[in-house]
């Protein structure tokens, strides 16, 4: 009994007589950014450039809050170079 009462809502909505937050339980689908960079690491690459603009506007948003203090930062037994160091922790390059 449920299927026709669900399909009069789903047409309903499609044809525009309703409005998708007058549907109860409807929720709008998730929406998620594969391609934004996940880490000041990929602020070099061009997945980083892209998506900011340039490396320098990338580490400022990536950065922010984060470790800027340490040159050098340890993952398990290796040591790399911290592309954070140096960036102001809390403001953001001029435009």
């Amino acid at each position: 009994m449920r299927a026709p009462i669900c399909g009069l809502v789903v047409s309903m909505v499609l044809c525009g007589v309703v409005s998708a937050g007058e549907v109860p339980g409807y929720r709008p689908p998730a929406v998620v950014d594969v391609n934004r960079p996940r880490s000041p690491i990929e602020c070099d690459q061009p997945i980083g450039i892209n998506w900011y603009g340039s490396t320098q506007r990338c580490l400022a948003e990536l950065c922010a809050g984060g470790n800027v203090y340490n040159e050098y930062i340890f993952e398990g037994e290796r040591r790399r170079r911290n592309p954070c160091y140096g960036q102001s922790p809390t403001n953001y390059p001029d435009e």
